[in-house]
């Protein structure tokens, strides 16, 4: 479990935020490793709009791949998005139905190029499309914003995360074998 202090325009805001290392072991591992290192402290909200908000940190190694977790399996897939693994109709086990759901975000064409850039997903069901969310399988789902997320509709590019600490859950970070 995170929690983050936004220094916003209007004063600050606190969300909290659950990493699900189950489903999204490598991206939820990388996040609390970002978190634990202080990597956010200090960062500003890159872009604000209608779907998302999203931070960036800047380019960091290593990079992490797209990670998805389909209903029915026993572990994540690796680098390839729905279509292009012939899974398209195939539910994800995190799916980008929740306001405040927390994405990671990878270079457009690049699935292997995620390092440090996540979003949350401001969602919306009339701005998303019945049937199938394009956010499920283009980006990795990896938690779900906990407490206060109605912060999230208020924070605007320039925003400042003040702060980020894990609270909970730090002894099952585990380092790469």
């Amino acid at each position: 479990t995170v929690e983050m202090v936004i220094k916003t325009k209007a004063g600050k805001e606190k969300v909290t935020m659950v990493l699900d290392g189950f489903h999204a072991p490598l991206i939820a591992g990388n996040m609390a490793n970002l978190v634990k290192t202080g990597a956010f402290d200090g960062v500003a909200v890159e872009y604000a709009e209608e779907l998302i908000v999203q931070v960036s940190k800047g380019k960091a190694t290593p990079n992490v791949p797209l990670e998805l977790f389909y209903r029915g399996d026993t572990e994540p897939t690796y680098s390839y998005t729905p279509d292009e693994d012939g899974r398209g109709s195939d539910t994800q086990i995190l799916p980008f139905q929740s306001y405040g759901a927390l994405g990671f975000s990878h270079p457009t064409g690049d699935n292997d190029g995620g390092s440090n850039q996540f979003f949350w997903f401001k969602y919306d069901q009339g701005l998303v499309a019945p049937g199938r969310n394009t956010f499920d399988g283009s980006y990795t789902c990896f938690g779900y914003t906990t407490e206060n997320a109605a912060a999230i509709q208020r924070f605007k590019a320039g925003d400042v995360i003040e702060k980020a600490t894990i609270v909970s859950g730090a002894g099952n970070l585990k380092p790469k074998a």
